[in-house]
Protein backbone atom coordinates (compact mmCIF):
# COMPACT_ATOMS: atom_id res chain seq x y z
CA UNK A 1 0.00 0.00 0.00
CA UNK A 2 1.52 3.08 -1.27
CA UNK A 3 1.89 6.01 1.37
CA UNK A 4 0.46 9.10 1.64
CA UNK A 5 1.69 12.51 2.56
CA UNK A 6 -1.16 15.22 3.67
CA UNK A 7 -1.33 19.38 4.37
CA UNK A 8 -4.20 21.16 5.06
CA UNK A 9 -4.23 24.51 5.27
CA UNK A 10 -7.58 26.33 7.08
CA UNK A 11 -8.54 29.84 6.26
CA UNK A 12 -8.00 32.17 8.98
CA UNK A 13 -5.67 29.32 10.95
CA UNK A 14 -2.86 30.07 13.43
CA UNK A 15 1.17 29.90 13.58
CA UNK A 16 0.17 26.73 15.27
CA UNK A 17 -1.74 25.57 12.17
CA UNK A 18 0.73 26.69 10.05
CA UNK A 19 3.19 24.82 11.88
CA UNK A 20 0.95 21.34 11.68
CA UNK A 21 1.13 21.65 7.87
CA UNK A 22 4.79 21.95 8.36
CA UNK A 23 4.88 18.67 10.37
CA UNK A 24 2.94 16.99 7.24
CA UNK A 25 5.98 17.85 5.81
CA UNK A 26 3.69 19.58 2.85
CA UNK A 27 4.92 22.43 0.77
CA UNK A 28 2.42 25.57 1.39
CA UNK A 29 -0.12 25.33 -1.87
CA UNK A 30 -1.51 28.46 -3.46
CA UNK A 31 -4.72 29.93 -3.06
CA UNK A 32 -7.43 27.55 -2.24
CA UNK A 33 -9.76 26.89 -5.15
CA UNK A 34 -13.03 25.35 -3.28
CA UNK A 35 -14.56 28.51 -3.06
CA UNK A 36 -18.53 27.14 -1.61
CA UNK A 37 -17.10 25.21 0.85
CA UNK A 38 -17.48 25.84 4.64
CA UNK A 39 -14.02 25.25 5.49
CA UNK A 40 -11.70 26.11 2.57
CA UNK A 41 -9.45 23.45 1.42
CA UNK A 42 -6.35 23.49 -0.20
CA UNK A 43 -4.52 21.05 -2.50
CA UNK A 44 -3.19 18.14 -0.82
CA UNK A 45 0.33 16.79 -2.26
CA UNK A 46 0.02 12.81 -2.85
CA UNK A 47 3.05 11.17 -3.02
CA UNK A 48 2.78 7.76 -3.81
CA UNK A 49 6.43 5.31 -3.00
CA UNK A 50 7.25 2.74 -5.77
CA UNK A 51 7.09 -1.16 -4.90
CA UNK A 52 10.17 -1.76 -3.03
CA UNK A 53 13.36 0.12 -2.30
CA UNK A 54 14.25 3.54 -4.21
CA UNK A 55 13.04 7.40 -3.90
CA UNK A 56 9.80 8.24 -4.13
CA UNK A 57 7.74 8.80 -7.27
CA UNK A 58 7.04 12.70 -8.44
CA UNK A 59 4.70 14.32 -6.65
CA UNK A 60 0.79 14.83 -8.34
CA UNK A 61 -1.44 17.62 -6.29
CA UNK A 62 -4.92 16.55 -6.19
CA UNK A 63 -7.97 18.50 -4.99
CA UNK A 64 -9.11 15.70 -2.81
CA UNK A 65 -7.20 13.35 -0.26
CA UNK A 66 -9.21 10.00 -1.44
CA UNK A 67 -7.08 9.58 -4.21
CA UNK A 68 -4.85 7.16 -4.35
CA UNK A 69 -6.31 5.75 -1.13
CA UNK A 70 -4.03 5.97 2.06
CA UNK A 71 -3.90 4.58 5.22
CA UNK A 72 -3.24 7.37 7.73
CA UNK A 73 -5.90 8.56 9.33
CA UNK A 74 -7.89 11.91 7.20
CA UNK A 75 -7.85 15.15 9.00
CA UNK A 76 -10.96 16.15 10.77
CA UNK A 77 -11.62 19.39 8.59
CA UNK A 78 -11.09 16.99 5.63
CA UNK A 79 -13.67 15.10 6.45
CA UNK A 80 -15.73 17.80 7.61
CA UNK A 81 -15.80 19.22 4.09
CA UNK A 82 -16.64 16.07 2.32
CA UNK A 83 -19.79 15.68 4.87
CA UNK A 84 -21.43 19.13 4.48
CA UNK A 85 -21.24 18.68 0.54
CA UNK A 86 -19.77 21.07 -1.60
CA UNK A 87 -16.46 20.77 -3.83
CA UNK A 88 -16.08 23.13 -6.35
CA UNK A 89 -14.70 22.33 -9.99
CA UNK A 90 -11.79 23.07 -11.45
CA UNK A 91 -11.43 26.53 -12.13
CA UNK A 92 -8.51 26.36 -15.16
CA UNK A 93 -9.80 28.18 -17.93
CA UNK A 94 -10.93 25.63 -20.70
CA UNK A 95 -8.75 26.18 -24.16
CA UNK A 96 -10.71 24.69 -27.23
CA UNK A 97 -9.04 21.89 -29.26
CA UNK A 98 -6.82 22.04 -32.08
CA UNK A 99 -7.42 18.86 -32.99
CA UNK A 100 -10.05 18.74 -36.62
CA UNK A 101 -13.41 18.15 -35.38
CA UNK A 102 -12.59 19.07 -31.38
CA UNK A 103 -13.84 22.43 -31.42
CA UNK A 104 -17.69 22.34 -31.72
CA UNK A 105 -17.58 25.99 -32.34
CA UNK A 106 -15.48 25.30 -35.63
CA UNK A 107 -17.51 22.70 -36.84
CA UNK A 108 -19.19 23.39 -39.90
CA UNK A 109 -23.17 23.22 -40.21
CA UNK A 110 -24.87 19.65 -40.91
CA UNK A 111 -26.51 19.31 -43.94
CA UNK A 112 -29.89 17.40 -44.64
CA UNK A 113 -32.74 16.01 -42.00
CA UNK A 114 -30.85 15.25 -38.77
CA UNK A 115 -29.46 11.65 -38.41
CA UNK A 116 -30.32 9.00 -35.90
CA UNK A 117 -29.12 10.18 -32.38
CA UNK A 118 -25.80 8.47 -31.46
CA UNK A 119 -24.64 5.82 -28.44
CA UNK A 120 -23.75 7.96 -25.13
CA UNK A 121 -20.26 8.87 -24.99
CA UNK A 122 -17.76 6.62 -23.33
CA UNK A 123 -14.11 7.26 -22.36
CA UNK A 124 -13.59 3.57 -22.10
CA UNK A 125 -14.76 2.72 -25.82
CA UNK A 126 -11.65 1.35 -28.34
CA UNK A 127 -12.67 4.64 -30.36
CA UNK A 128 -11.65 6.76 -27.79
CA UNK A 129 -8.24 5.03 -26.99
CA UNK A 130 -6.22 7.92 -29.62
CA UNK A 131 -8.82 11.19 -27.95
CA UNK A 132 -5.96 12.96 -26.53
CA UNK A 133 -6.80 12.88 -22.99
CA UNK A 134 -4.46 11.38 -20.05
CA UNK A 135 -3.24 8.58 -19.96
CA UNK A 136 -5.31 5.64 -18.66
CA UNK A 137 -3.89 5.14 -15.12
CA UNK A 138 -4.92 2.86 -12.41
CA UNK A 139 -6.93 4.89 -9.78
CA UNK A 140 -8.04 4.11 -6.66
CA UNK A 141 -11.55 5.40 -4.77
CA UNK A 142 -12.66 5.04 -1.42
CA UNK A 143 -15.81 6.95 -0.61
CA UNK A 144 -18.98 6.83 1.80
CA UNK A 145 -21.69 9.05 1.14
CA UNK A 146 -19.85 11.65 -0.87
CA UNK A 147 -21.66 14.26 -2.74
CA UNK A 148 -21.27 13.81 -6.42
CA UNK A 149 -19.77 17.12 -7.22
CA UNK A 150 -16.66 16.31 -5.22
CA UNK A 151 -16.31 13.08 -6.81
CA UNK A 152 -16.12 14.75 -10.20
CA UNK A 153 -13.88 17.32 -8.57
CA UNK A 154 -11.63 14.44 -7.93
CA UNK A 155 -11.24 12.99 -11.64
CA UNK A 156 -10.74 16.77 -13.03
CA UNK A 157 -8.19 17.10 -10.27
CA UNK A 158 -6.52 13.71 -10.93
CA UNK A 159 -6.53 13.77 -14.75
CA UNK A 160 -5.83 17.60 -15.09
CA UNK A 161 -9.34 17.71 -17.32
CA UNK A 162 -11.97 20.28 -17.53
CA UNK A 163 -15.14 18.83 -15.87
CA UNK A 164 -18.60 21.06 -16.12
CA UNK A 165 -21.31 19.70 -13.93
CA UNK A 166 -24.91 20.18 -15.13
CA UNK A 167 -27.12 21.93 -11.74
CA UNK A 168 -29.26 18.39 -12.23
CA UNK A 169 -26.04 16.10 -11.69
CA UNK A 170 -26.61 16.12 -7.73
CA UNK A 171 -26.90 13.34 -5.57
CA UNK A 172 -24.63 11.76 -2.64
CA UNK A 173 -22.41 8.52 -4.06
CA UNK A 174 -20.67 5.55 -2.16
CA UNK A 175 -18.27 3.07 -3.77
CA UNK A 176 -14.79 1.76 -3.79
CA UNK A 177 -12.36 0.43 -6.46
CA UNK A 178 -9.20 -0.50 -6.07
CA UNK A 179 -6.73 0.28 -9.02
CA UNK A 180 -8.76 0.68 -11.59
CA UNK A 181 -8.31 2.42 -14.86
CA UNK A 182 -9.54 5.83 -14.48
CA UNK A 183 -11.33 5.82 -17.40
CA UNK A 184 -13.34 2.57 -16.70
CA UNK A 185 -13.96 4.17 -13.06
CA UNK A 186 -15.00 7.17 -14.95
CA UNK A 187 -17.95 5.48 -17.05
CA UNK A 188 -18.66 3.26 -13.93
CA UNK A 189 -19.78 6.64 -12.09
CA UNK A 190 -21.84 7.76 -14.61
CA UNK A 191 -23.69 4.81 -15.64
CA UNK A 192 -24.54 4.11 -11.87
CA UNK A 193 -25.60 7.54 -11.29
CA UNK A 194 -27.98 7.84 -14.74
CA UNK A 195 -25.39 10.55 -16.02
CA UNK A 196 -24.10 10.98 -19.46
CA UNK A 197 -21.52 13.09 -20.77
CA UNK A 198 -20.41 14.97 -24.06
CA UNK A 199 -17.05 16.29 -25.21
CA UNK A 200 -16.52 19.82 -26.37
CA UNK A 201 -12.55 19.99 -26.98
CA UNK A 202 -10.90 19.93 -23.53
CA UNK A 203 -13.95 20.02 -21.66
CA UNK A 204 -16.12 17.35 -21.00
CA UNK A 205 -19.89 18.22 -19.83
CA UNK A 206 -21.85 16.18 -17.57
CA UNK A 207 -25.43 15.81 -16.66
CA UNK A 208 -28.42 13.25 -17.00
CA UNK A 209 -28.58 11.14 -19.50
CA UNK A 210 -32.10 12.46 -20.64
CA UNK A 211 -30.35 16.20 -20.82
CA UNK A 212 -27.36 15.61 -22.84
CA UNK A 213 -30.02 13.40 -25.25
CA UNK A 214 -32.13 16.55 -25.05
CA UNK A 215 -29.47 18.79 -26.22
CA UNK A 216 -28.22 16.82 -29.05
CA UNK A 217 -31.83 16.23 -30.80
CA UNK A 218 -32.01 20.36 -30.30
CA UNK A 219 -28.55 20.56 -31.98
CA UNK A 220 -29.39 18.46 -34.82
CA UNK A 221 -32.95 19.93 -35.33
CA UNK A 222 -31.33 23.43 -35.24
CA UNK A 223 -28.63 22.68 -38.02
CA UNK A 224 -31.58 21.12 -40.23
CA UNK A 225 -33.32 24.29 -39.61
CA UNK A 226 -30.40 26.42 -40.35
CA UNK A 227 -30.06 24.53 -43.57
CA UNK A 228 -33.14 25.40 -44.72
CA UNK A 229 -32.43 29.26 -45.50
CA UNK A 230 -28.68 28.54 -45.78
CA UNK A 231 -27.92 30.11 -49.54
CA UNK A 232 -26.96 27.94 -52.72
CA UNK A 233 -23.73 28.06 -54.65
CA UNK A 234 -23.32 26.71 -58.24
CA UNK A 235 -20.30 24.85 -60.10
CA UNK A 236 -19.48 23.80 -63.32
CA UNK A 237 -17.24 20.54 -63.63
CA UNK A 238 -15.76 19.80 -67.07
CA UNK A 239 -15.81 15.97 -67.39
CA UNK A 240 -12.56 14.04 -69.45
CA UNK A 241 -14.04 10.59 -69.28
CA UNK A 242 -16.99 10.28 -67.65
CA UNK A 243 -20.74 11.17 -69.58
CA UNK A 244 -22.37 14.29 -67.95
CA UNK A 245 -25.56 12.55 -68.01
CA UNK A 246 -24.47 9.39 -66.20
CA UNK A 247 -22.81 11.67 -63.18
CA UNK A 248 -25.83 13.54 -63.65
CA UNK A 249 -28.27 10.17 -62.91
CA UNK A 250 -25.92 9.35 -60.28
CA UNK A 251 -26.14 12.25 -58.41
CA UNK A 252 -29.62 12.64 -58.26
CA UNK A 253 -30.58 9.72 -57.42
CA UNK A 254 -33.79 8.44 -54.94
CA UNK A 255 -33.06 7.53 -51.15
CA UNK A 256 -30.12 6.71 -50.10
CA UNK A 257 -28.40 6.66 -53.18
CA UNK A 258 -28.93 10.12 -53.57
CA UNK A 259 -25.80 12.84 -53.49
CA UNK A 260 -27.24 15.83 -53.35
CA UNK A 261 -29.06 17.30 -50.63
CA UNK A 262 -32.96 17.25 -50.71
CA UNK A 263 -32.12 21.34 -52.16
CA UNK A 264 -29.32 20.27 -54.65
CA UNK A 265 -30.41 20.04 -58.49
CA UNK A 266 -27.80 19.06 -61.42
CA UNK A 267 -27.98 19.81 -65.07
CA UNK A 268 -25.81 18.20 -68.15
CA UNK A 269 -24.89 19.37 -71.24
CA UNK A 270 -24.48 16.72 -73.74
CA UNK A 271 -23.15 18.64 -76.29
CA UNK A 272 -20.03 20.06 -74.26
CA UNK A 273 -20.13 17.20 -71.79
CA UNK A 274 -20.18 19.78 -68.61
CA UNK A 275 -22.24 19.46 -65.54
CA UNK A 276 -23.23 22.07 -63.52
CA UNK A 277 -24.37 21.44 -59.75
CA UNK A 278 -26.34 23.89 -57.23
CA UNK A 279 -25.83 22.93 -54.14
CA UNK A 280 -24.89 23.93 -49.90
CA UNK A 281 -21.57 25.18 -50.49
CA UNK A 282 -20.37 22.45 -47.76
CA UNK A 283 -21.77 19.73 -50.28
CA UNK A 284 -20.29 20.96 -53.47
CA UNK A 285 -16.80 20.47 -52.08
CA UNK A 286 -17.97 16.76 -51.35
CA UNK A 287 -19.01 16.36 -54.80
CA UNK A 288 -16.10 18.16 -56.59
CA UNK A 289 -13.69 15.09 -54.78
CA UNK A 290 -16.36 12.51 -56.03
CA UNK A 291 -17.02 13.78 -59.34
CA UNK A 292 -13.06 13.92 -59.78
CA UNK A 293 -12.59 10.34 -58.35
CA UNK A 294 -15.51 9.38 -61.06
CA UNK A 295 -14.17 10.95 -63.84
CA UNK A 296 -11.30 8.53 -64.02
CA UNK A 297 -10.00 6.64 -67.69
CA UNK A 298 -11.54 3.64 -67.61
CA UNK A 299 -8.86 1.09 -68.36
CA UNK A 300 -8.75 -1.29 -71.75
CA UNK A 301 -9.18 -4.77 -72.10
CA UNK A 302 -8.33 -6.72 -75.69
CA UNK A 303 -10.38 -9.56 -76.51
CA UNK A 304 -9.20 -11.98 -78.68
CA UNK A 305 -11.29 -14.98 -80.23
CA UNK A 306 -10.74 -17.81 -82.15
CA UNK A 307 -13.54 -19.87 -83.57
CA UNK A 308 -12.11 -23.27 -84.50
CA UNK A 309 -13.95 -26.11 -86.43
CA UNK A 310 -12.65 -29.53 -86.57
CA UNK A 311 -13.26 -33.11 -86.39
CA UNK A 312 -14.70 -34.73 -83.66
CA UNK A 313 -12.57 -34.99 -80.83
CA UNK A 314 -10.80 -31.54 -81.68
CA UNK A 315 -11.22 -30.17 -78.07
CA UNK A 316 -9.45 -34.02 -76.82
CA UNK A 317 -6.36 -33.31 -79.29
CA UNK A 318 -5.68 -29.78 -78.27
CA UNK A 319 -5.71 -31.01 -74.31
CA UNK A 320 -3.17 -33.70 -75.28
CA UNK A 321 -0.81 -31.25 -77.28
CA UNK A 322 -1.02 -28.20 -74.72
CA UNK A 323 -1.13 -30.38 -71.41
CA UNK A 324 2.32 -30.71 -69.45
CA UNK A 325 2.65 -33.25 -66.50
CA UNK A 326 5.02 -31.71 -64.32
CA UNK A 327 7.95 -33.35 -64.43
CA UNK A 328 11.32 -33.06 -62.19
CA UNK A 329 14.57 -33.67 -63.65
CA UNK A 330 17.88 -32.08 -65.26
CA UNK A 331 16.36 -31.55 -68.43
CA UNK A 332 16.01 -27.89 -69.68
CA UNK A 333 13.75 -28.83 -72.41
CA UNK A 334 10.54 -30.68 -72.16
CA UNK A 335 8.18 -31.19 -75.34
CA UNK A 336 9.84 -28.34 -76.85
CA UNK A 337 9.17 -26.06 -73.25
CA UNK A 338 11.48 -24.44 -70.99
CA UNK A 339 11.27 -25.40 -67.56
CA UNK A 340 11.86 -23.61 -64.26
CA UNK A 341 14.47 -22.47 -62.47
CA UNK A 342 14.53 -25.75 -59.99
CA UNK A 343 13.70 -27.91 -63.51
CA UNK A 344 10.52 -28.17 -63.32
CA UNK A 345 8.43 -28.48 -66.15
CA UNK A 346 5.10 -26.28 -65.89
CA UNK A 347 1.47 -27.72 -66.31
CA UNK A 348 0.52 -25.30 -68.55
CA UNK A 349 -3.41 -26.38 -68.70
CA UNK A 350 -4.80 -25.16 -65.67
CA UNK A 351 -7.16 -27.16 -63.92
CA UNK A 352 -10.47 -27.34 -65.28
CA UNK A 353 -13.82 -25.82 -64.34
CA UNK A 354 -15.86 -27.85 -61.08
CA UNK A 355 -18.08 -30.45 -63.18
CA UNK A 356 -16.22 -30.60 -67.01
CA UNK A 357 -13.83 -32.68 -68.38
CA UNK A 358 -10.52 -30.68 -69.08
CA UNK A 359 -10.26 -32.14 -72.75
CA UNK A 360 -13.83 -32.73 -72.37
CA UNK A 361 -17.23 -31.01 -72.41
CA UNK A 362 -16.53 -27.67 -70.40
CA UNK A 363 -14.53 -24.96 -69.71
CA UNK A 364 -10.66 -25.02 -69.51
CA UNK A 365 -7.99 -22.56 -68.36
CA UNK A 366 -4.86 -22.30 -69.95
CA UNK A 367 -2.11 -20.17 -68.50
CA UNK A 368 -0.14 -17.33 -70.39
CA UNK A 369 2.88 -19.81 -71.88
CA UNK A 370 0.46 -22.28 -73.28
CA UNK A 371 -1.42 -19.24 -74.98
CA UNK A 372 1.99 -18.12 -77.30
CA UNK A 373 1.82 -22.14 -78.28
CA UNK A 374 -1.28 -21.74 -79.42
CA UNK A 375 -1.11 -20.15 -82.60
CA UNK A 376 1.43 -23.32 -83.34
CA UNK A 377 -0.86 -25.71 -82.61
CA UNK A 378 -3.74 -24.61 -84.59
CA UNK A 379 -1.68 -24.36 -87.56
CA UNK A 380 -0.61 -27.78 -87.49
CA UNK A 381 -4.24 -29.04 -87.26
CA UNK A 382 -4.71 -27.21 -90.33
CA UNK A 383 -2.04 -28.42 -91.82
CA UNK A 384 -2.89 -32.00 -90.96
CA UNK A 385 -6.66 -31.20 -92.20
CA UNK A 386 -8.04 -31.93 -89.04
CA UNK A 387 -9.28 -28.58 -88.17
CA UNK A 388 -9.38 -24.79 -89.24
CA UNK A 389 -9.84 -21.50 -87.85
CA UNK A 390 -13.30 -19.95 -89.23
CA UNK A 391 -12.78 -16.77 -87.64
CA UNK A 392 -10.50 -14.68 -85.90
CA UNK A 393 -12.57 -11.86 -84.67
CA UNK A 394 -10.73 -9.11 -82.15
CA UNK A 395 -12.38 -6.46 -79.81
CA UNK A 396 -11.39 -3.74 -77.52
CA UNK A 397 -13.83 -2.85 -74.58
CA UNK A 398 -13.28 -1.07 -71.24
CA UNK A 399 -13.19 -2.46 -67.97
CA UNK A 400 -16.77 -3.46 -67.17
CA UNK A 401 -17.93 -3.07 -70.16
CA UNK A 402 -19.77 -5.68 -72.14
CA UNK A 403 -18.39 -6.77 -75.76
CA UNK A 404 -20.13 -9.03 -78.20
CA UNK A 405 -19.15 -10.91 -80.88
CA UNK A 406 -21.76 -12.37 -83.36
CA UNK A 407 -20.95 -14.78 -86.12
CA UNK A 408 -23.94 -16.70 -88.21
CA UNK A 409 -26.34 -16.62 -91.08
CA UNK A 410 -29.92 -16.26 -91.27
CA UNK A 411 -32.49 -18.66 -92.61
CA UNK A 412 -35.25 -17.12 -95.04
CA UNK A 413 -38.50 -19.81 -94.39
CA UNK A 414 -42.13 -18.86 -95.27
CA UNK A 415 -44.65 -17.61 -92.74
CA UNK A 416 -48.21 -16.35 -93.18
CA UNK A 417 -47.88 -12.69 -92.31
CA UNK A 418 -51.43 -11.97 -92.58
CA UNK A 419 -54.97 -13.54 -93.86
CA UNK A 420 -54.20 -15.40 -96.61
CA UNK A 421 -50.76 -13.75 -97.05
CA UNK A 422 -47.51 -15.12 -96.32
CA UNK A 423 -44.17 -13.73 -96.42
CA UNK A 424 -40.78 -14.60 -95.84
CA UNK A 425 -39.32 -14.79 -92.65
CA UNK A 426 -35.81 -15.27 -91.52
CA UNK A 427 -33.98 -17.10 -88.68
CA UNK A 428 -31.03 -16.64 -87.18
CA UNK A 429 -28.53 -19.56 -86.81
CA UNK A 430 -25.15 -17.92 -85.27
CA UNK A 431 -22.38 -18.37 -83.20
CA UNK A 432 -22.53 -15.61 -80.35
CA UNK A 433 -20.43 -14.54 -77.79
CA UNK A 434 -20.75 -12.00 -74.73
CA UNK A 435 -17.68 -11.15 -72.52
CA UNK A 436 -17.67 -8.77 -69.61
CA UNK A 437 -14.04 -8.30 -68.28
CA UNK A 438 -13.23 -6.82 -64.92
CA UNK A 439 -9.34 -6.25 -63.97
CA UNK A 440 -8.47 -7.30 -60.32
CA UNK A 441 -6.52 -5.15 -58.22
CA UNK A 442 -3.32 -7.63 -58.70
CA UNK A 443 -3.44 -7.39 -62.65
CA UNK A 444 -5.88 -10.77 -63.29
CA UNK A 445 -9.23 -10.85 -65.11
CA UNK A 446 -12.91 -12.09 -64.75
CA UNK A 447 -14.74 -12.62 -67.25
CA UNK A 448 -18.26 -12.99 -67.16
CA UNK A 449 -18.83 -15.30 -70.23
CA UNK A 450 -22.39 -16.03 -72.33
CA UNK A 451 -21.67 -18.62 -75.14
CA UNK A 452 -24.52 -19.37 -77.22
CA UNK A 453 -23.93 -21.45 -80.69
CA UNK A 454 -27.09 -21.94 -82.76
CA UNK A 455 -27.40 -24.32 -85.89
CA UNK A 456 -29.73 -25.57 -88.30
CA UNK A 457 -31.84 -28.51 -87.31
CA UNK A 458 -35.02 -30.57 -88.67
CA UNK A 459 -37.17 -28.78 -91.76
CA UNK A 460 -40.68 -28.75 -90.51
CA UNK A 461 -43.80 -27.23 -91.90
CA UNK A 462 -43.40 -23.65 -90.22
CA UNK A 463 -39.49 -23.97 -91.21
CA UNK A 464 -36.21 -25.06 -90.36
CA UNK A 465 -35.89 -26.17 -86.56
CA UNK A 466 -33.16 -24.08 -84.29
CA UNK A 467 -31.10 -26.21 -82.41
CA UNK A 468 -29.68 -23.94 -79.53
CA UNK A 469 -26.41 -24.63 -76.70
CA UNK A 470 -25.89 -22.23 -74.44
CA UNK A 471 -22.74 -21.86 -71.76
CA UNK A 472 -22.91 -19.09 -69.09
CA UNK A 473 -19.91 -18.40 -66.95
CA UNK A 474 -17.71 -16.79 -64.51
CA UNK A 475 -13.88 -17.25 -64.75
CA UNK A 476 -11.13 -15.99 -63.46
CA UNK A 477 -7.68 -15.98 -65.45
CA UNK A 478 -4.33 -14.60 -65.66
CA UNK A 479 -3.36 -11.29 -67.76
CA UNK A 480 -3.07 -13.09 -71.69
CA UNK A 481 -4.35 -16.38 -70.38
CA UNK A 482 -7.13 -18.38 -72.35
CA UNK A 483 -10.65 -19.63 -71.87
CA UNK A 484 -10.79 -22.82 -73.71
CA UNK A 485 -14.32 -23.83 -74.61
CA UNK A 486 -15.15 -26.93 -75.92
CA UNK A 487 -17.80 -29.88 -76.49
CA UNK A 488 -19.49 -27.87 -79.12
CA UNK A 489 -20.62 -30.57 -81.74
CA UNK A 490 -22.32 -30.59 -84.88
CA UNK A 491 -23.84 -33.46 -87.11
CA UNK A 492 -24.71 -33.38 -90.36
CA UNK A 493 -26.64 -36.21 -91.04
CA UNK A 494 -28.16 -36.06 -94.77
CA UNK A 495 -28.48 -38.40 -97.88
CA UNK A 496 -26.72 -37.14 -101.36
CA UNK A 497 -28.02 -38.03 -104.73
CA UNK A 498 -26.03 -37.69 -107.81
CA UNK A 499 -28.57 -38.41 -111.28
CA UNK A 500 -27.71 -38.50 -114.92
CA UNK A 501 -29.59 -35.53 -116.73
CA UNK A 502 -33.30 -36.66 -117.53
CA UNK A 503 -32.23 -40.43 -117.28
CA UNK A 504 -31.66 -40.35 -113.92
CA UNK A 505 -35.55 -39.82 -113.37
CA UNK A 506 -36.67 -42.28 -115.36
CA UNK A 507 -39.13 -44.60 -113.29
CA UNK A 508 -37.71 -48.07 -112.29
CA UNK A 509 -34.56 -47.20 -114.95
CA UNK A 510 -33.67 -44.53 -113.31
CA UNK A 511 -32.09 -46.22 -110.64
CA UNK A 512 -29.12 -47.22 -112.76
CA UNK A 513 -28.01 -43.78 -113.65
CA UNK A 514 -28.08 -42.28 -110.33
CA UNK A 515 -26.06 -42.56 -107.14
CA UNK A 516 -27.14 -42.52 -103.63
CA UNK A 517 -24.83 -41.69 -100.57
CA UNK A 518 -25.74 -41.21 -96.99
CA UNK A 519 -23.79 -38.58 -95.51
CA UNK A 520 -23.16 -38.78 -91.13
CA UNK A 521 -20.39 -36.30 -90.39
CA UNK A 522 -19.48 -34.94 -86.80
CA UNK A 523 -17.37 -32.11 -86.21
CA UNK A 524 -16.81 -30.28 -82.95
CA UNK A 525 -16.43 -26.51 -82.29
CA UNK A 526 -13.93 -24.89 -80.20
CA UNK A 527 -13.53 -21.42 -78.97
CA UNK A 528 -10.58 -19.95 -77.39
CA UNK A 529 -10.69 -16.47 -75.85
CA UNK A 530 -8.03 -14.49 -74.58
CA UNK A 531 -8.11 -11.29 -73.00
CA UNK A 532 -5.14 -8.98 -72.37
CA UNK A 533 -5.17 -6.02 -70.70
CA UNK A 534 -4.26 -2.85 -72.97
CA UNK A 535 -1.84 -0.81 -70.43
CA UNK A 536 -2.12 3.23 -70.54
CA UNK A 537 0.83 5.38 -72.63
Amino acid sequence: MSAFKWSVAVLGASMASAAACAAWGAVPPPQPVWARSPVALERYEVAPLPNGAGEPAANQWVDNPFVGGSDAPMPEDVSQALADGDAGMSQRAAQPSREPGGDASAAGPLEGPPVPMRAPMRLGDAAAANDGLPPDRPITLNFQRAELTAVLHAFAQFTKLNIVASERARGQVTLRLDRVPWRTAFDLLLEANGLAMSRIGDVIWVAPAAEVAARERQRYEAHARAVELEPLASRSFELHYARAEDLRRFLTGSGTQRALSKRGTAVADARTNLLFVTDLPARLDQIGELVWRLDAPARQVLIEARIVEGDEGLSRELGVRLGVTPVSGDATMHRGLTTGADGTVYNLAAGPISGFEAAGLGLTLLAARATRLLDIQLSALEAEGRGRVVSSPRVVTADRTKAVVEQGTELPYQAKVGQGVSGVQFRRASLKLEVEPQITPDGRVILDLDVAKDSVGEQTAAGPAINTKHVQTRVEIEDGGTVSIGGIDATDDRDDVTRVPLLGKIPVLGALFSHRAHRDQRSELVVFITPRVVEPN
